[in-house]
């Protein structure tokens, strides 16, 4: 019965993100690592990802080195799917990480022990590595981690079982009572609006922007939580570089690192903390009122500065 935890590396065009995402790594040596390299868009890319693949298959600690290798550009949500199928055609459960996230030195061990204890709970779907809300600690909470319906993508862990049931076209998305799936996860009209755009967006689509929101979809489909730990235990570095696809601008979420405690605490029983996704979801897509209250509070903050000063 598998217990070792392979972890699939994606690797770009970006090698100097590629080395730091390694020696993270090597800072708890995974027995196993799947590179998955898609082909360059461009001759001037060719050379970054041959520096990329040659940093992750040459690992500084001794592992299997599984490569996943396209001789043209796919996509990253091809590449994301490609990878995923070949780690999950071989093993159980495993870690998906892409080169820009900086994991936690406890996380292998913390996602080890969870995706072991929920093997074979299908309540459990997604091990986050990354904690939005990290100074939540409600007081009389013993756990060292909360049950999320919030799925980040910033490092993760999961199980076959679960990835048997994803669906990079949504196609169950029309099949479903879209308004109940949405008031339930959400908790504004602006998140349900959005997340509602993006999923209709991704439904049946040939060219996919990204793969994340059909991985969140599967999750809720499913009726399957996350874990997130109470320590954030990863760091994406990939905001405000020319090379990035998804992320422009500053990090707004950047925590520091953290190292979680062992032996663990587990939950005593197996439910959504509301609080702590009311937490996130008034963090990453605050209310249509929160965002007014903030604009006027930015307008009307510096008058008043200005007012006390001219009276000085």
């Amino acid at each position: 019965m598998q217990t070792e935890v392979p972890i699939l590396l994606m690797a770009f065009i970006r090698p100097d993100l590629v080395k730091r995402a390694m020696e993270r790594l090597s800072k708890f040596a995974p027995p196993i690592l799947y590179v998955m390299g898609d082909g360059p868009r461009s001759e001037s890319e060719a050379s970054l990802c041959q520096q990329s693949r040659k940093i992750a298959m040459n690992p500084t600690w001794e592992c299997e080195v599984i490569p996943i290798l396209n001789d043209n550009n796919q996509g990253v949500v091809a590449s994301f799917v490609k990878g995923m199928n070949k780690m999950f055609s071989e093993h159980e459960f495993g870690i998906y990480l892409e080169d820009d996230i900086m994991l936690s030195e406890s996380f292998y061990d913390f996602s080890q022990e969870i995706l072991l204890t929920y093997r074979d709970n299908t309540r459990i779907g997604h091990v986050n590595s990354t904690n939005f809300i990290p100074h939540y600690d409600p007081k009389d909470y013993q756990g060292s981690y909360f049950f999320s319906e919030y799925a980040f993508e910033w490092g993760f862990a999961t199980w076959k079982r679960m990835w048997d049931l994803y669906d990079v076209n949504m196609l169950a998305w029309p099949k479903v009572n879209q308004k109940k799936m949405l008031l339930q996860h959400c908790f504004n009209y602006r998140e349900r609006k959005s997340l509602r755009q993006m999923f209709d967006l991704h439904c049946d689509n040939p060219s996919p922007l990204a793969w994340g929101y059909q991985w969140l979809f599967a999750c809720l489909h499913n009726k399957a939580l996350s874990v997130t730990p109470k320590i954030n235990m990863s760091l994406n570095l990939g905001f405000n570089r020319e090379d990035s696809t998804n992320t422009s601008g500053e990090n707004p979420v950047a925590s520091p690192i953290g190292d979680c405690g062992f032996p663990l605490i587990h939950p005593s029983t197996i439910l959504r903390n509301v609080e702590y996704d009311r937490a996130v979801s008034n963090l990453v897509s605050p209310s249509y009122l929160s965002v007014l209250l903030g604009k006027l509070r930015n307008r009307v903050c510096p008058c008043l500065k200005f007012s006390h000063k001219s009276k000085d």
